[in-house]
């Protein structure tokens, strides 16, 4: 197999990784129920929507369950159009989740057949590359947060309007329950978090990276 070949396969590889690891930092964070319970609390939010907090958390409760496929959504408290927009999201999540098994599958698959073409050389075709599409990620990475930093309203809207079709994102407050629970300032704090932790998580790829290739070099 020619060095191009080699090289590209390994571009393969390595975007599949970076791809399905910020998808999976997504789910974890947007399922993590105790970011939830923080942000509710921290703000009051049961008493200044006019609810329980244990109906809060049981509706909250019911929302990620029904992403995950496991209920239906409470018709008691989430409006028509509320369920309608949970529908196109729910097929975001459906797709991205199949996204980041196969990116995963695919990354595994590259580096059994990588390592069973090449053996060691392997890691020096890596190392090369690795760092280059990584460092690619991280710098887009933190352009978006710069923009999400400067003017969250700006990247929410298009987020929004290029995932969906439709307006059914466009809920009042006045008649849905779902932007009550879930308002600007939780997207605010849940995609800075989001940003961080893959830039976290970047860095520590890129520190792995080069602790192999200065390991790689001195024993090969």
């Amino acid at each position: 197999m020619n060095k191009i070949k080699i090289n590209l396969l390994i571009i393969i590889q390595t975007i599949s990784l970076l791809i399905s690891s910020i998808l999976a930092i997504i789910f974890y964070n947007c399922f993590n129920f105790s970011f939830y319970e923080n942000f509710y609390k921290k703000e009051n939010l049961a008493n200044n929507i006019g609810t329980t907090y244990p109906e809060l958390i049981n509706n909250t409760h019911n929302l990620l369950n029904y992403l995950k496929g496991d209920a239906a959504l409470n018709t008691a408290w989430y409006s028509t159009k509320d369920i309608l927009h949970m529908i196109d999201v729910k097929k975001l999540y459906d797709i991205s989740y199949y996204i980041m098994i196969s990116g995963y599958i695919i990354f595994v698959f590259l580096t059994i057949l990588l390592l069973f073409l090449l053996k060691w050389k392997f890691l020096n075709y890596l190392t090369a590359i690795f760092n280059k599409v990584s460092i690619s990620f991280v710098l887009a990475v933190a352009i978006l947060g710069i923009v999400i930093s400067v003017n969250f309203n700006t990247f929410w809207l298009k987020f929004h309007t290029i995932l969906f079709s439709n307006d059914l994102w466009l809920l009042s407050p006045d008649e849905s329950n779902l932007i009550k629970m879930v308002p600007e300032e939780f997207f605010t704090a849940l995609v800075t978090k989001i940003v961080i932790h893959v830039l976290i998580f970047f860095t520590c790829l890129i520190v792995a990276n080069g602790v192999l290739k200065k390991y790689f070099l001195k024993t090969r």
